[in-house]
């Protein structure tokens, strides 16, 4: 009787997905694990390589109703160093040697150079995005930025969204980069509800609540204002990340002096860390091109609004401002207005499409998985993209001047 009631004992709960670095700060970090079952989840982390002289963060609960997701934050910690770390599940190590290890961002001001992945379009199975994670997780860079579609659910149902973010974190060569690379997150339309979706979609506020469970962003809109947005800072670059679902006006109404992809607080969140921001990059993450010939979702079909974005930088003489969009399942590059850079980056996983050169385009790569990689340096203020492949490495780079990033010299375009 004794063997069969042990038998017929649930399993002790175990790592199911992660660990993954979040936000990274100069003095805090947050770790984001998922166990199988309910469990009491900590992580003890130390800034040697054998957790000597460790500390252990406070244990929070993983129940049913987070998907037995969960996060714990690590404070205090030093900037610019390497932290050694492992989850805990009701106290017991969750994982066995060696141990991962994040850095945390230098001070603010630091003038050493900074090395931003980023990319969009996951794809519908997880599958389909191993090559580009294994590519990353061969590269060194210090935080990787995921600019929405990071999963194709298409539904704000909870239920659907969970599985899609389970089945988008099971590759190994994610599993590898995210628990040593800090991740920062925003959606776009097919992770946050249907295709094209907007700021009517029925049940958007569960989509916000399922996106919380699964990533460890610094913050989530502001208070009493809720949203994907969000802003952080590592040295000498400003990183702005945009909500463009949930407070968006469907593309197709007409724009009477209201139409919005924003939302009016947002935006003037975004202007009024723009103009005061001290960092020499600022980069602005959205889901949604900038670029003057995108297609209709995108800032295409807000003319208005982003016109009010670029003529704000202008007039308040705002450098160093660099935008960075997904979404079209190829990579481009374009000075738009002949002022103003922006990279498009992806697809990680889904299928290529095709377009043709556009008067503001500067580079273009459509055949293959692709992310891409900004070396940005303070010191001698220029921005070297990378354009890297899945399976071959770096395929273009390009080095952008202060006067190209600022406008004061025009690129040559793909049309010249």
């Amino acid at each position: 009787m004794l063997l069969l009631l042990l038998a017929l004992q649930a399993p002790d709960p175990h790592l199911d997905l992660g660990p993954m670095v979040g936000h990274a700060g100069p003095s805090e970090a947050r770790i984001w694990a998922r166990a199988s079952g309910p469990a009491r989840l900590a992580v003890e982390w130390s800034d040697q390589e054998d957790l000597s002289g460790s500390a252990t963060t406070d244990a929070v609960e993983l129940t049913d109703a987070s998907a037995f997701c969960g996060q714990v934050r690590l404070a205090p910690l030093k900037p610019a160093t390497r932290y050694w770390y492992r989850v805990l599940l009701d106290g017991r190590p969750a994982m066995s040697r060696p141990w991962p290890a994040f850095r945390t961002a230098p001070e603010p001001g630091s003038k050493e150079r900074v090395r931003v992945a980023f990319g969009s379009c996951v794809g519908r199975d997880g599958r389909l995005a191993a090559g580009a994670w294994g590519s990353m997780a061969s590269q060194r860079f210090d935080l990787l930025l995921m600019l929405g579609d990071n999963h194709y659910a298409d539904s704000t149902d909870p239920a659907k969204q969970r599985a899609a973010y389970a089945n988008h974190r099971r590759p190994a060569g994610w599993a590898d980069l995210c628990r040593r690379t800090p991740v920062y997150a925003i959606w776009d339309d097919h992770d946050y509800g249907p295709n094209n979706s907007d700021g009517t979609a029925p049940g958007k506020d569960a989509s916000l609540a399922t996106f919380k469970e699964w990533w460890a962003n610094p913050s989530y809109g502001e208070p009493g204002h809720p949203g994907v947005y969000h802003r952080f800072r590592w040295g000498d670059v400003d990183v702005f990340m945009l909500d463009s679902r949930y407070y968006r006006t469907p593309n197709k109404a007409p724009d009477d002096g209201t139409k919005t992809m924003l939302g009016g607080r947002q935006l003037a969140w975004l202007k009024e860390g723009l103009a005061s921001s001290t960092a020499t990059f600022k980069l602005v993450g959205c889901g949604s091109e900038f670029q003057t010939y995108t297609q209709p979702d995108g800032w295409a079909s807000f003319r208005r609004e982003r016109d009010g974005i670029l003529d704000f930088i202008e007039r308040e003489k705002i450098e160093g401002v660099i935008f960075l969009s997904g979404d079209r399942h190829f990579t481009a590059a374009y000075q738009i207005r002949g002022r103003h850079l922006e990279v498009t980056s992806g697809p990680l996983g889904s299928s290529n499409a095709f377009p043709k050169p556009q008067p503001e385009m500067l580079l273009l790569h459509m055949k293959g998985r692709y992310y891409t990689v900004f070396e940005l340096d303070p010191a001698s203020r220029t921005a070297l993209l990378e354009v890297h492949e899945a399976g071959l490495g770096v395929v273009q780079e390009r080095l952008f001047t202060w006067a190209g990033i600022t406008g004061a010299a025009k690129i040559p375009t793909l049309g010249r």
